[in-house]
């Protein structure tokens, strides 16, 4: 046991995986009851017109943030590895390189926020096509300077190995947001005020200025404590900052235009197929803020090995070590396959209940069922993807991507005026299997995958069955007359489903 420790304190990869995960995992938890909180207050039409300025707000961080922060984390870690000496170091240091990225990822960012908050009206009504995300977007446009110092700090810290800035960071977003949004509306109801959906984007504005405060004071108390080392003017490094961060944001700029593109379409094909302006916003904002979120609640599971897998297929792979990173995929495939199947379980047998106990929104309960099917799918492309990158194919990663997203898009076009919501669903669905297919060819062109369908497939499905009968049965034979708030009797009946769920496949798995 000591030297398992050991060995996992000297892993900076494996441990800062698992510090993030928890971070993230614990921002979801609050992010969820949030977005339970914020539906109450502002409505599902609220939600729909709050939901449609994220599209914009992406390709924004496309544009100044995330191609900025990947670079900086990159040349960090670069950097960092050579020896301590000053004179060696004097040249390019990690601290040339963030402010290289902070000089970068600031200016494109005010300039972004001035053309946003300018055009801001322009967008909602041409763009958009709903006038009332006019002052939404001015008041985000306070985010992205601020959004673009953070991300730097972060990917700073990410190259430095030292995850624990970053995923407090984000935890103080997350809190930030909710404790604001939470004051604003009690003042509002307070003083007779109806809460409007611009509250949600001023909890946006508070958030990001917490996580800045957070990542940014730790990064000024780290260059207290630090040696003095002559730095090189930041300006030099600019070229290397941009040769990598231009191709990373026309990727993810070609990627966030088809997913604003979609989201953008959805209000305006529902309201073809006949519902109202009002209507439709209210579809959308529950199946994109409630429905949806929910059941991309247990990626941070997903995420957190595809954090781990990354790393470790590139070091297996410049190692040639062929057979680490079969066996590697081949479990990795199969943990993604049955947590996709209980996640499946869970959302089919109580995505009814859930939208009723946790939303109050029948429509809600709904579509979580509908989205259930999903998650397999979901849950294998995300591991998939991430092996991909991991083995050097992130061309193939952003074709499939991006032919999944237009899959999706002509679903929009083309169905959901004739079906309504339910062609955006079978879009999902389609869009999802068909990446994971797409994944999971080129997977098998460069790994050998150890599948067998009886244990794959058919035992966890079977081990499913199995425990959502004796979950029913429990809650309606000892739950239901013992206790009495429906929302404690529904998470303890997932409990018992997921509990012996996977009880079953530890069983059967033992007597192979």
């Amino acid at each position: 046991m000591p030297s398992s420790l050991l060995n996992f304190k000297r892993n900076p990869v494996l441990s800062g995986a698992i510090v993030l995960t928890l971070a993230g995992f614990l921002s979801r938890i609050i992010g969820f009851f949030y977005r339970i909180f914020l539906s109450q207050q502002i409505g599902a039409e609220g939600m729909g017109v709050y939901q449609l300025i994220f599209p914009v707000f992406s390709v924004c961080f496309s544009l100044c943030c995330g191609p900025v922060q990947t670079a900086v984390s990159r040349y960090v870690a670069a950097q960092n590895a050579m020896p301590i000496n000053p004179k060696q170091r004097s040249a390019y240091s990690p601290e040339t390189v963030l402010r290289a990225g902070l000089i970068l990822s600031f200016s494109l960012a005010c300039a972004c926020a001035l053309i946003l908050y300018a055009g801001s009206e322009f967008i909602a009504d041409r763009i958009l096509l709903e006038a009332r995300c006019g002052q939404l977007l001015r008041l985000m446009a306070l985010t992205i300077p601020i959004c673009s110092l953070h991300c730097c700090i972060s990917g700073y810290y990410y190259g430095l190995q030292k995850a624990s800035v970053p995923a407090f960071a984000q935890l103080a977003e997350q809190i930030a947001r909710v404790l604001s949004v939470f004051l604003i509306c009690s003042v509002m109801t307070a003083e007779g005020q109806e809460p409007s959906t611009a509250v949600a984007v001023w909890g946006m504005v508070c958030g990001e200025t917490a996580s800045l405060l957070f990542s940014g004071t730790a990064y000024l108390l780290r260059q207290v404590k630090a040696p003095a080392i002559s730095h090189s003017p930041a300006f030099s490094y600019l070229p290397k900052i941009l040769m990598l961060a231009v191709p990373l944001a026309a990727t993810r700029l070609a990627i966030s235009i088809l997913q604003s593109t979609e989201a953008v379409l959805i209000p305006s094909r529902l309201q073809i197929h006949g519902m109202t302006d009002s209507q439709a916003l209210s579809v959308y904002g529950v199946l994109t803020g409630m429905a949806y979120p929910f059941i991309l609640f247990p990626t941070a599971v997903i995420n957190s090995v595809a954090v781990m897998l990354l790393p470790d297929m590139a070091q297996s792979q410049s190692a040639g070590n062929q057979e680490r990173i079969d066996v590697t995929t081949s479990r990795t495939i199969t943990c993604s396959l049955y947590l996709g199947i209980l996640c499946t379980g869970l959302f089919l047998f109580f995505g009814d209940e859930m939208g009723e106990r946790l939303f109050s929104s029948a429509l809600a309960g709904s579509y979580i069922t509908t989205l259930s099917w999903l998650c397999p799918f979901l849950y294998l492309s995300t591991t998939l993807g991430s092996i991909l990158n991991g083995l050097g194919r992130t061309r193939t990663t952003f074709c499939h991507n991006v032919v999944s997203l237009v899959s999706q898009l002509l679903f929009v076009l083309f169905l959901v005026p004739l079906i309504g919501i339910r062609g955006y669903l079978y879009g999902l669905l389609f869009g999802q299997l068909l990446l994971t297919v797409l994944h999971l060819l080129a997977v098998r062109g460069c790994v050998h995958i150890r599948y067998h369908a009886l244990h794959h497939l058919i035992r966890p499905m079977g081990a499913l069955g199995i425990a959502a009968f004796a979950a029913q049965k429990i809650t309606e034979t000892i739950l239901a007359p013992a206790i009495a708030r429906p929302v404690i009797q529904l998470c303890i009946s997932c409990g018992i489903l997921a509990a012996v769920y996977g009880g079953l496949l530890l069983a059967s798995q033992r007597k192979r």
